[in-house]
Order: structure tokens, then C-alpha cells, then sequence
């Protein structure tokens, strides 16, 4: 099962490139999704892939199905983005908003929550944020709602935060540690 990973920087990244040569050190195939390259277009929440296509939007013709395809048949997803306002990119956010084809319509319980059952089994998900700026509550921010999502798609998580003056060094043994700590 390979990994997922979306990417949603507009430039070429040090992380996307620190987890591109880890996983090609240990001769494991990925998909590495450069969202900025992809059409990704806003999810009209209409419901339809819900009830009458489940699994498939018919509304919105873009590459989230390929995206989505990749998505289902891993076992870790990977989002790479920089840190907007405590929150994802807006290209990281088109996507993220179309994981509902993931799931079933069916609720069931968990923890006091109703959440949809997952259509492809459970994941691991690593959010990893980059900010510029020393805000703790965006960091704070940023990792809540990597968990929320994480939540929403019953899988396990782990978040990491950077910042662009944080050693390669630093950056490539976290980045190890939460990708073993996901398996």
C-alpha cells in the first residue's frame, strides 16, 4: 500500500522533498499529489455523492478521483501545507472537503460523536504545517483541526509543525519518527 501525499505549496518545498528521498532511500513507491498542478474545484456539498452516487461526485468534473482512488487503496495519507490563519491552504481545503466520497452515508457512534464509516478501511493521516510566524494559537489551530479531520475519517494522526528556519536536519528525524509512529 503506498502513501499518499498531497501537497499544497506553490514553490518546490523542503519537506515534500525531505519525504520524497525517505521514501526512495527505503525503495518504497508512493503517490505524491502537487496540488497546485491538479484542478481541484470547490465542493458544492450538494450531498449527491452520498445518496444517489456513492463514492462519486457527478457534479463537479476535476482530479479528485484520482486523488481519491490513491486515497483509498493506501494505508497513510500524508497533507503537506503551509500554515493560512491557522488552517490549511485553500488548495489543501478543496480537497480535504471532497473526503466525504470516502466515507459511507451510515453513521455509527463513537465517543459521543456520529461519524460516517469509513468506505476504505481505516488510515493513518500526518498533517504536517509549515508557518512563518511565531503564533501558538495557529499551531494550536492547525493541529485541531488535522485531529478533527483525522476524527471525521476514523483514522489515527499525528501532526507536525515547522517553521522555514527549522534544521534539515531536525526536520528529516521528526518526519521519520511520526512516519514510523503511523504505520
Amino acid at each position: 500500500m503506498k502513501p499518499v501525499i498531497l501537497e499544497a505549496f506553490e514553490n518546490e518545498n523542503f519537506i515534500g522533498n525531505t519525504l520524497k528521498r525517505l521514501f526512495e532511500q527505503k525503495g518504497q513507491e508512493y503517490f505524491y499529489f502537487k496540488l497546485k498542478d491538479m484542478n481541484i474545484l470547490p465542493c458544492r456539498s450538494c450531498g449527491i455523492c452520498s445518496i444517489k452516487t456513492p463514492g462519486k461526485c457527478i457534479v463537479v468534473d476535476d482530479d479528485m478521483p484520482v486523488i481519491l482512488k490513491a486515497v483509498a487503496s493506501s494505508s497513510m495519507l500524508i497533507m503537506i501545507t503551509p500554515i493560512v490563519f491557522g488552517g490549511y491552504s485553500s488548495q489543501l481545503k478543496k480537497a480535504v472537503d471532497k473526503f466525504m466520497l470516502l466515507a459511507t452515508p451510515l453513521y455509527s457512534g463513537k465517543g459521543g460523536r456520529l461519524l460516517h464509516l469509513p468506505r476504505y478501511g481505516h488510515k493513518s493521516l500526518l498533517g504536517i504545517g509549515v508557518t512563518k510566524n511565531n503564533s501558538r494559537f495557529q499551531e494550536d489551530s492547525f493541529r485541531k483541526l488535522v485531529a478533527h479531520n483525522a476524527l471525521n475519517l476514523q483514522y489515527a494522526n499525528s501532526t507536525l509543525v515547522f517553521k522555514p528556519s527549522d534544521e534539515t536536519a531536525k526536520i528529516k528525524r521528526d518526519i521519520e519518527l511520526a512516519l514510523k509512529e503511523g504505520k
